[in-house]
């Protein structure tokens, strides 16, 4: 079987990371990496393309990717919280016709894989996750000066936003893409609650997941340390991405590293 042809969309730190593992060790094609303004190549050109660059890129290029047959590596799942845009890239209708499949990436988080478990037995009472970064590593541009100063001193803990995972994830769209993959995986876009706290004593991002239902409970804590080049994203998620690609390649029947697929 040919090699798997795959594609970077958005030039940062993960695709640039994710690009050098794989060209170094991984037995794919790489057909590029592409930043906003670029021309992507030919649907008949890639398999798959891995998308780590804004929720705005999300919007403007992977519902046309898609219905050109290519299928998609989501990084940034916080662009599916606004609901038109998740029925747009999640419609059913297109599979036969050739559609691109859609493949949430877990990224900085776990506990996934159960907590869509227990949705599948039954809608969750309860599901919320707590996150806790750095001061600066929460900076956003709709912040006022007063709160932007208290976060540059970064000598006191701050309640940024305590409310629902959609609402959070747009809020915090470079930070909080793991409220909007908690409220994918437990399909509870309206009740999914995300609080987002700045924490001076963080040394590691920490991400406490809890999700309930009639067969159980799920509480995961996750701490990531931060990426050294871009300290608002974890440096686990180009390694999940990497997980990610190589289980689309197993499943796909590519060749690539040996191991299991993990569903």
């Amino acid at each position: 079987m040919a090699d798997l042809r795959v594609a970077f969309l958005g030039g940062g730190n993960i695709n640039g990371e994710l690009r050098g593992i794989v060209e170094h060790a991984r037995p794919y094609d790489v057909a590029g990496t592409f930043g906003r303004g670029d021309e992507l190549p030919s649907a008949a050109d890639m398999d798959v393309v891995v998308e780590a660059a804004t929720q705005d890129a999300v919007r403007e290029r992977v519902p046309s990717l898609l219905d050109a047959g290519v299928d998609v590596i989501l990084l940034s799942v916080g662009a599916l919280a606004d609901a038109d845009l998740r029925a747009r890239l999640s419609a059913p209708d297109g599979a036969a016709a050739g559609r691109g499949m859609l493949i949430a990436c877990t990224g900085a988080i776990g506990g996934l894989d159960q907590v869509r478990a227990l949705r599948a037995a039954g809608t969750l009472r309860a599901v919320s996750i707590e996150s806790r970064k750095q001061p600066g590593a929460l900076m956003q541009p709709w912040m006022d000066a007063e709160l932007r100063e208290r976060l540059t001193e970064g000598d006191t803990e701050i309640v940024l936003a305590d409310g629902l995972a959609a609402e959070v994830a747009q809020q915090f769209p470079s930070s909080a893409n793991v409220a909007a993959a908690l409220a994918l995986a437990a399909d509870a876009w309206d009740t999914a609650i995300a609080r987002i706290v700045a924490d001076p004593a963080a040394t590691r991002t920490r991400h406490e997941i809890r999700a309930s239902g009639e067969l159980g409970e799920v509480r995961v804590v996750v701490e990531n340390a931060p990426s050294a080049e871009r300290p608002r994203s974890s440096a686990v998620v180009a390694w999940a991405a990497l997980r990610a690609l190589d289980d689309y390649a197993r499943l796909r029947g590519y060749d690539g590293v040996d191991g299991v697929a993990f569903l």
